[in-house]
């Protein structure tokens, strides 16, 4: 059975029932970290859907200039890194109810099942604002590290903090 694709309303109104203050920040569609409709200015953040072969997922969000060391990672998992690669596209909509270009911590909320291990990284933590698309890649929200995390514990979500 294929999942109900995530909307910009769900993200929104998510926030606003956490009373989480937040900026939008409208733009053209972005579908890589290199696209030059990209704002300027903004945090620049990764968003990967990866997977162990056939069991567990993992949402890994880190800065765009931190470097996915796959082993030290695994390593970090406790599991063995040539087992470690990137969900697919039937996999991300399924999971998340995105598809590639609009993968958002947001999204998890359709991962009620808890299947998905969220995976943040240290650098986050030091950036003043995280960016995040509204479930649509033609907007960012930004937000606080703290309430990003409250998000994410509001969706069920008790994140593993990674180098």
């Amino acid at each position: 059975m294929k999942m109900k694709m995530a909307t910009e309303q769900e993200a929104l109104t998510l926030l606003n029932q956490l009373k989480i203050h937040y900026q939008r920040v409208d733009h053209p569609a972005i579908w890589t970290m290199n696209d030059p409709n990209a704002p300027k200015g903004l945090p620049e953040v990764k968003n990967l859907l990866l997977k162990q072969k056939k069991s567990n997922q993992f949402y890994l969000y880190l800065t765009d200039n931190t470097k996915v060391n796959f082993k030290s990672l695994a390593d970090q998992l406790g599991i063995a890194h040539s087992r470690l690669t990137f969900a697919s596209e039937a996999e991300l909509e399924n999971l998340l109810g995105v598809v590639s270009g609009m993968v958002t911590p947001l999204a998890l909320m359709h991962d009620t099942a808890n299947q998905v291990q969220v995976l943040l990284n240290r650098r986050l933590a030091d950036l003043p604002l995280i960016s995040a698309h509204p479930n649509v890649n033609t907007a960012t929200i930004l937000l606080t590290w703290a309430d990003l995390l409250k998000v994410l514990r509001k969706m069920g979500h008790q994140p593993m903090m990674v180098e």
